[in-house]
């Protein structure tokens, strides 16, 4: 009879997407789950491009009316800015050419910096309009440089990728651990922005069947 929040049992799209990818979160205690990650790309006047971001906090204020309040920016987007540096330093496109609408659907809490290359891999696959593999999830953190930062909860993120349905989940090398193999899905250890690019998204020769 407790009124507890429900864990999210996600599964994976049927197909692959355009600007959608199965993230990866830590839900309550240490227990992983599949995110939602989409975006859509609308051509814009060049540079003049608009960015939003919905399905999050994206800022609250801390504090009281007898202390100082301070203002503070949501991580995830923090991280959804980050990637667009990103984009626009080593992917050869330029975001801000574009709206932009990244949207974390299904009310889901998120604040932490672990969305970094799955925004990146939707927001790429919107504006270029290739599909993203449905059979992928993703986690890891984003650098402005373009590399893949380790992040938390690595081993219950990858459990949560096989029950949701993928059969491949894209991490951030540092995270890698022996202990991945046994959990019965195809791990991917990853550096860079673009090698996450070369494994979730569909490769053109497939695309333009």
């Amino acid at each position: 009879s407790g009124q507890y929040s429900p864990r999210p049992e996600k599964k994976i799209s049927a197909k692959p997407q355009i600007g959608y990818v199965n993230g990866l979160a830590i839900y309550g205690p240490n227990i992983g789950a599949v995110l939602e990650i989409e975006a859509s790309a609308l051509a814009s006047q060049s540079g003049n491009g608009r960015f939003i971001v919905t399905g999050i906090v994206d800022e609250e204020e801390l504090g009281s009316s007898q202390s100082r309040t301070i203002r503070r920016k949501s991580m995830a987007r923090s991280s959804a800015e980050n990637v667009l540096t990103v984009i626009k330093k080593y992917l050869g496109v330029n975001p801000y050419d574009y709206d932009i609408h990244l949207n974390f659907p299904g009310g889901t809490p998120i604040d932490g910096p672990s969305a970094g290359i799955s925004i990146a891999v939707a927001i790429y696959s919107a504006i270029t309009n290739i599909p993203v593999l449905n059979s992928v999830a993703i986690t890891g953190e984003v650098s402005i440089r373009g590399k893949v930062m380790p992040v938390g909860g690595i081993v219950a993120k990858v459990e949560a990728a096989k029950m949701a349905g993928a059969t491949k989940v894209i991490i951030p090398k540092d995270n890698y651990q022996n202990i991945l193999d046994s959990i019965g899905i195809e791990v991917v250890p990853v550096e860079s922005v673009e090698e996450a690019l070369e494994v979730a998204l569909l490769c053109e020769q497939e695309y333009k069947k």
